[in-house]
Order: C-alpha cells, then sequence, then structure tokens
C-alpha cells in the first residue's frame, strides 16, 4: 500500500461541500454498490445504499453548513481500494467539538466513491441544539408534514406561474463573508421570499442553496411578488457590503405536477429566464408580458436573447420596479 494524494484530495473537497451544505457534492461521492454502508455517531444512523443518500442528504440541509476545520487527512490506496482518516473540529452555535471520521473507497469508473463512512461525533444530535432526521421513517414524516399543497397554484385553466430568484455571485459572497455570516444572510434572504410569496398568494415549491422556485396561479400576482421580493431585499440589506443582488425570472405554462413538485418545459423554461435576468431585475417572458401589461405594472427595455435547451430567439422583459 501507498500514500494516496488523490483520495486526500476528494476527503478535503469532500469535508468542504459538507461544511458548505452542498448535498448534491457530498452525495456525489457515495458508492451504489449493494455493500455501500453510512455510519454516524448515534445508534440509529447506520445506513446502506439509498437509505443513505436519502437520509444523509437531509441531515445536510438541516445542518445549513458549518465551520470545519483539520490539520492532517491520511489516505492510502492499494489497487481499487483506498481508505482515509481524519480529525476534525466542527463549530455549531458558538461551540467547538472535536471529531473524527474514516472512509473506505473503491475505484469505480475511475473515481473513488465511498463505500463504508463513520463519522465519530462526541456528542448526540440534541447537543447541537437540533434533532436531525435519522431514518426512513422519520424523514417520510417530515416530508409529509412540510410537502405544499399546489391545488391553489393552477389556474382554472390549468396553467401555472413559476417563478425562479438566486443571489448573484453567491459563491464570491461566500468566500468574502465566512460560512457563518453567509448562512445568516441566507436565512434572512429565504424570510424575504417566504413572506414575499405569502402575502401574494403563491406557494414556495422549493429551495436550494441561494435559490428558490415558486408558483402561482395568477401571473399578475407572481410579478407583483417578484417585485416586492426585489424591494424586500434592498431594504433587507441595504448596509450590506458587499452589496447583495437577487436575479428573478417568471414564466407562465402547462406544467407536469407529481406530489409536492412542477415538472417540464415550462418550469425549464422560467429557469432559462432567471439565468439572463441581471442582479436586482424582474425579467419576464414574452407571455407574462402579455398576460399583466395594463395599469400598475410596466416594463422597460426588452431584448432578444437564447435560451439553453429551446430552439430560435426569445424576447424578455425587464419590469419596471419603481
Amino acid at each position: 500500500m501507498e500514500p494516496s494524494e488523490e483520495i486526500r484530495r476528494v476527503v478535503h473537497r469532500w469535508m468542504i461541500a459538507i461544511s458548505k451544505s452542498d448535498s448534491q457534492a457530498a452525495l456525489g461521492r457515495l458508492s451504489e454498490l449493494p455493500g455501500a454502508l453510512t455510519i454516524g455517531s448515534d445508534l440509529a444512523e447506520w445506513w446502506r445504499g439509498q437509505e443513505a443518500r436519502l437520509i444523509w442528504g437531509r441531515q445536510i440541509e438541516e445542518l445549513g453548513g458549518f465551520p470545519v476545520a483539520w490539520d492532517e487527512i491520511e489516505a492510502w490506496e492499494e489497487g481499487t481500494v483506498g481508505w482515509a482518516s481524519v480529525k476534525f473540529s466542527l463549530t455549531w452555535a458558538e461551540q467547538t467539538f472535536d471529531a473524527r471520521a474514516t472512509y473506505v473507497f473503491h475505484l469505480e469508473h475511475g473515481e473513488w466513491k465511498a463505500v463504508q463512512i463513520h463519522w465519530s461525533l462526541p456528542m448526540a444530535n440534541e447537543d447541537l441544539g437540533m434533532t436531525l432526521t435519522r431514518s426512513l421513517a422519520e424523514l417520510e414524516g417530515t416530508i409529509q408534514r412540510e410537502q405544499p399543497d399546489l391545488s391553489s397554484t393552477l389556474a382554472a385553466d390549468g396553467t401555472v406561474t413559476i417563478v425562479f430568484t438566486d443571489i448573484v455571485d453567491s459563491t464570491v459572497l461566500i468566500s468574502r463573508l465566512g460560512d457563518r455570516a453567509w448562512l445568516d444572510l441566507l436565512r434572512r434572504h429565504n424570510a424575504v421570499i417566504v413572506d414575499a410569496t405569502a402575502a401574494h398568494g403563491g406557494t414556495v415549491v422549493e429551495t436550494q442553496g441561494d435559490g428558490s422556485m415558486l408558483a402561482f396561479s395568477s401571473a399578475r400576482r407572481a410579478v407583483a411578488c417578484a417585485r416586492a421580493i426585489q424591494h424586500g431585499i434592498d431594504a433587507a440589506f441595504a448596509d450590506a457590503s458587499p452589496p447583495i443582488r437577487v436575479r428573478v425570472g417568471v414564466h407562465t405554462g402547462d406544467a407536469l405536477r407529481e406530489a409536492d413538485h412542477f415538472f417540464g418545459t415550462t418550469v425549464h423554461y422560467a429557469a432559462r429566464v432567471a439565468s439572463h435576468a441581471l442582479g436586482g431585475e424582474v425579467l419576464v417572458s414574452n407571455l407574462v408580458r402579455e398576460l399583466v401589461a395594463g395599469p400598475g405594472i410596466a416594463f422597460l427595455e426588452s431584448r432578444e436573447v437564447e435560451l439553453k435547451g429551446l430552439e430560435g430567439s426569445h424576447r424578455l422583459f425587464a419590469v419596471d420596479l419603481r
């Protein structure tokens, strides 16, 4: 066996992903082989295969990010098998806890995938000031409690107006502010989104990191909500340095609804519209402009753009926020 710089870097990036609540990056390293096993400190935290992806992913989201520090990662490999260990500390609620982690990796299609993980924390979840999801039964119960009722988001003709928002240059903000300040900022930002959506009769379908997906049965209420979000962000972060800017995109159309989510071209279109919006701007599709044009809502310049994955050129309109 020999020291493995490659596995050391994998673990290094993995720890960063977990500390930043990047569940997609963290879970992407889990092996899908039948024997894969993830173990936590709690006696109930013993998960295999897809169970680990569902529950551990939920825990990462529940924690919401936390500072992690380590001095050294020891990593070794032999053939298609590798392993690593690390002593680290994590800070939560102004307390610092020492912890340990061990990893066993298997080389799958040229990538090191974790087949066994063991995180050993010298405290129970409750010592963090919160109770984390530990089992599939708990996860199912939580999802049932949190699942939004989307029936009110459909218009009489079955259409829905989808709104996407996200913070501009969030990666730069995280590096400048630090994890703790970023987490506080994200909570304040999310509060603005939730309050504005509720006030305009919409539903928060999903939040991921610094982005959100909202749904409305009325295009006019959706645009009014988007304006309220921009005004709310300006007020909440008036003295922020660097400045906090959010982009918003809006589109209306038919969408497939399954359980607590929407799918289909309308959703993709709205997301692409948002990707073209500038910081502090509300950008809408031509269809939305036609639906809401009239007293109370005005538009600035329009622009012709190409939307990734959608054929042809598309005219988008910036909403006058005054």
